[in-house]
């Protein structure tokens, strides 16, 4: 793998590259979602849903964006974390 320059990441670049990512997946997620689930239906579930559909389906897609940012706010974590550390050694120099 090669090394990433994580020192030279700016902040709108890492932002970009979690947000990005996390927005196309809120609106697969919220399209999947709200294909099986009508918000009319969810009242079954006991919850209080007197607002416009339209607004249920922006809390929904606003929620997964943020499930979403979350995850990838991990995986660029673990990403650039994993870029400074330095490498293993092989066996051979090791054994020498």
């Amino acid at each position: 793998m090669p090394d990433l320059p994580t020192d030279k990441l700016s902040l709108p670049v890492m932002a970009i590259s979690v947000l990005w990512p996390s927005f196309m997946m809120a609106i697969v997620a919220s399209g999947i979602f709200f294909s099986a689930f009508d918000p009319q239906y969810l009242a079954l579930l006991d919850l209080d849903m007197e607002h416009n559909p339209l607004a249920i389906y922006s809390i929904g897609f606003f929620t997964f964006w943020i499930l979403f940012t979350v995850s990838n706010i991990g995986a660029l974590y673990f990403a650039v974390t994993n870029c400074k550390v330095p490498p293993r050694k092989t066996i051979e120099e090791e054994l020498t």
